[in-house]
């Protein structure tokens, strides 16, 4: 494939034409994509810099502490996040299906639903910052604006499942498992937040359960999924080797379909609900180490098993492998500590600290954001037909992302260590707190300052690509993603 223009020889392809009934999609939701993350990016540094510099923005209401955090975390998850698993669970489930369309139908439903969610999405954001944000962690923007959204998850949810039943292959691959899984959870959290937390005749108690679930399903049965189809699909593909022990990939699914959606009441230890309610979250939370464990080393296995290890350099080489891998490696780190966090004598000292946002920012840039990033290395050149222009601006991405997330996670988690001791000091007020904790928060801004330069990189990168621009020297054009015709004809793991 040329790594300037279209190849008329490759979109003759099926695959080719796949990518091409595509490229409007990629398009709406790629470079939206890239702009929600450098948006939260920026509210995130925003909103812990006020930590530091307490007075900074205490002359403009819609930028205070509280409503900029909740815009930060929304437009990280709703924003960049959901965009992203869109576009690669869209491509993904229509490489697996192996069939163009007859017509083009994508074009006209696929790319209006993208634009007309990330209007409504915008228009979420700004009525959180009017004052308008609803109490219910990543549900915060309004109930009405969510059920909106519910058009476009339902297009693209049946368009995702009409792809696989087009299939040629019959025995279904693991990466549409996860995708058909995320599609359908995603579409029971959405149906039940209506029905709940949209009520308003239902209150208290009722509400403080679904909103835990609610939150504890976005990240398990929605991203997660995403992340593992993903992994499961391009990291065979880079490396041109099969998944190790592939039996385990499809064991881990059910374990995470059977013991994610039950994890979210382990928040409420502590709290006036129906002790079964809070023991049947603990229960859950930690046995979600075990298809944290079965991936990751169903992963980890195929990395570095020694068959694959003469490849290894090829694969850090690829931008697309490299930033999977990093969030392979990560993936066991975050599931298990977020595992144990819902033992209930972690969770008395834990539970009101930073600790919780050093596990949920892991999760987000750590893990998903790290492997959503690889994807999206990969699928846009194959759908606008041309190399990325800038090799360095993929380097200074991943490098700032890297040490972005570490010092985030590390700062938070210190934080948190120091917030549990000193709350168990009756002595201690709460300002004496908040000197206590500057210096990690401090080191988290500072990881946020880097991520928000790697997302700048990442997202001109995207722009680059979209609208054709000229390579920035005749090296690139040799290709950082590894379009090739090689690569394209290998066999779907």
């Amino acid at each position: 494939m040329s790594s300037s223009t279209q190849n008329p020889a490759y979109e003759s392809t099926e695959v080719g034409r796949i990518d091409s009934s595509l490229r409007s999609t990629g398009l709406v939701f790629g470079i939206s994509g890239a702009l929600w993350l450098v948006f939260a990016g920026i509210t995130g540094l925003l909103t812990y810099l006020q930590i530091v510099v307490p007075t900074l923005f205490e002359w403009i209401p819609f930028l205070t502490f509280g409503r900029l955090k909740v815009v930060a975390v929304n437009a990280l998850t709703h924003g960049w996040a959901t965009n992203v698993g869109f576009l690669l669970i869209i491509w993904i489930m229509s490489r697996l299906s192996e069939r163009a369309p007859d017509f083009d139908i994508r074009r006209y439903l696929l790319a209006p639903a993208g634009i007309v969610y990330n209007i409504l999405v915008t228009y979420g954001i700004l009525a959180i910052f009017w004052g308008e944000a609803t109490p219910y962690f990543l549900l915060e923007i309004p109930s009405k604006i969510l059920g909106a959204c519910a058009l476009s998850y339902i297009l693209i949810t049946i368009w995702t499942i009409l792809d696989y039943f087009r299939r040629k292959r019959q025995t279904p691959y693991v990466s549409q498992y996860f995708i058909l899984g995320a599609v359908f959870w995603l579409a029971w959290i959405f149906s039940i937040s209506q029905l709940i937390l949209g009520n308003a005749n239902i209150t208290g108690v009722i509400q403080a359960v679904a909103a835990s679930w609610l939150a504890h399903a976005y990240i398990w049965l929605w991203l997660v999924p995403i992340g593992c189809a993903v992994a499961y699909y391009l990291l065979p593909k880079v490396l041109g080797l099969p998944v190790r022990n592939y039996y385990l990939a499809f064991f881990s699914f059910w374990c995470l379909a059977f013991i994610g959606p039950w994890g979210g009441p382990a928040e409420l230890v502590g709290s006036p609900v129906p002790i079964w309610i809070q023991k049947l979250g603990v229960v859950s939370g930690l046995l979600l180490s075990i298809p944290v464990i079965s991936i990751s080393l169903n992963l980890w296995q195929t990395c570095f098993h020694p068959t694959a290890r003469a490849k290894l350099d090829s694969l850090w080489k690829s931008p697309t492998g490299r930033f999977i891998l990093t969030g392979v490696v990560v993936f066991p780190f975050f599931g298990l500590l977020a595992a144990f966090d819902a033992l209930p004598f972690h969770k008395q000292d834990m539970q009101f600290t930073y600790w919780q946002e050093g596990i949920f920012y892991l999760g987000i840039y750590g893990f998903y954001s790290m492997i959503a990033a690889g994807g999206i290395y990969f699928v846009l050149p194959r759908l606008f037909g041309r190399e990325w222009k800038s090799s360095s601006l993929i380097h200074t991405h991943f490098i700032y992302s890297v040490v972005g997330f570490l010092l985030v996670a590390i700062g938070f988690f210190w934080g948190g260590l120091a917030q549990a001791e000193a709350y168990a000091n009756l002595e201690k007020s709460y300002v004496d707190i908040s000197f206590i904790t500057w210096m990690p928060i401090l080191m988290a801004v500072v990881g946020f300052f880097s991520l928000v330069i790697g997302q700048i990189a990442f997202l001109i990168n995207v722009m680059r690509i979209s609208c054709a621009c000229p390579l920035e020297s005749p090296s690139a054009a040799e290709g950082p993603t590894l379009l090739t015709q090689e690569l394209e004809e290998r066999s779907n793991a």
